[in-house]
């Protein structure tokens, strides 16, 4: 059984271990690897992650609506596309695919009779671009999570390491199949009434197209509605720069919003805010011994995750 690469948002806890659970029971000898959460906020955590991913033989995507709003979970399978990793998704929920991941056959949760041959039958992984990829993934030096993906993401496209139009995926490769070009067959002399139907066609096509012409500057004065300000969550977990441990007793402040929460013994904090869709807010971050830390985060972000350094 080849080792794999467990990829989830850490909403989805509680089902990534009963995942975890069904495939040690079906096949006690699978190796599941599931320790990202101590790599993010490290130094170099881009790389580090890379590594694992590189390290293990297959990535199994635990795909959800959280899989789909996380930076990181992207990140991850963004890092396996790019690695030539055998992608298998797990559907833990109704929430499609992303189109890059659509061409992948996904499981859903209870299939684990199906996940399990899956798994087995991958093939040996391809380590042909393990060397270059983490050699751009170490050339990341931010730690923010957004800007680690922004960047990523870029160099993977201008490398071509992303999958793209049609494609599926076998023995851990990436093959773009395209349609061939239809040849043109030479159009037949049209007869007088379809020459007639023709014109009397482009005739209302052009009169329609001077009406909304016409039409415009009444649209254009008219103010877009506002949009609508409405609940939205945010959520993540507080980490020690050094161990990279999960910090507990950490007050989180939303400062404009005047929201505080306190971590528990799992460095996590979760809040619900009112607010413009996505909006873009400040939090902070207070504990006795460590340096605060203040920082940038969107709304709907629910696997926030930064460190703390210990004062001096």
């Amino acid at each position: 059984m080849p080792s794999v690469f467990l990829s989830y948002s850490r909403e989805d806890l509680p089902l990534i271990e009963q995942l975890a659970a069904r495939l040690r029971a079906s096949s006690p000898e699978v190796s599941l690897w599931r320790d990202q959460e101590k790599i993010y906020g490290g130094q170099k955590w881009p790389k580090v992650l890379g590594e694992a991913i590189a390290d293990q033989d297959v990535f199994l995507l635990a795909w959800s609506k959280h899989a789909a709003s996380s930076h990181f979970v992207e990140l991850e399978w963004n890092t396996a596309v790019a690695l030539k990793k055998t992608i298998i998704p797990c559907l833990l929920d109704e929430t499609p695919l992303a189109p890059s991941l659509r061409a992948f056959h996904g499981y859903p949760l209870q299939d684990v009779a199906g996940l399990t041959t899956s798994l087995a039958a991958a093939l040996p992984a391809d380590q042909s671009r393990r060397t270059p990829v983490l050699a751009k993934l170490d050339d990341i030096t931010s730690r923010n999570e957004t800007v680690v993906l922004a960047q990523a993401k870029a160099v993977f496209a201008q490398q071509q390491w992303t999958v793209q139009g049609n494609v599926y995926q076998a023995g851990g490769d990436i093959h773009i199949h395209n349609e061939s070009a239809t040849a043109r067959v030479p159009e037949k002399t049209k007869p007088l009434v379809e020459k007639w139907q023709a014109w009397s066609g482009l005739a209302v096509a052009t009169l329609t197209a001077v009406t909304l012409l016409l039409d415009l500057p009444a649209k254009w004065s008219r103010a877009p509605p506002p949009a609508v300000p409405f609940e939205q969550p945010l959520a993540g977990m507080v980490l020690d720069e050094v161990t990279h441990e999960p910090l507990p007793a950490v007050i989180v402040s939303l400062p404009d919003f005047d929201m505080k929460k306190t971590t528990g013994a799992d460095g996590f904090f979760s809040f619900r805010v009112t607010s413009q869709k996505q909006a873009r807010v400040k939090f902070t971050a207070q504990k006795n011994g460590y340096n605060s830390y203040l920082n940038y985060a969107n709304l709907g972000n629910t696997d926030l995750r930064f460190p703390l350094e210990k004062g001096k």
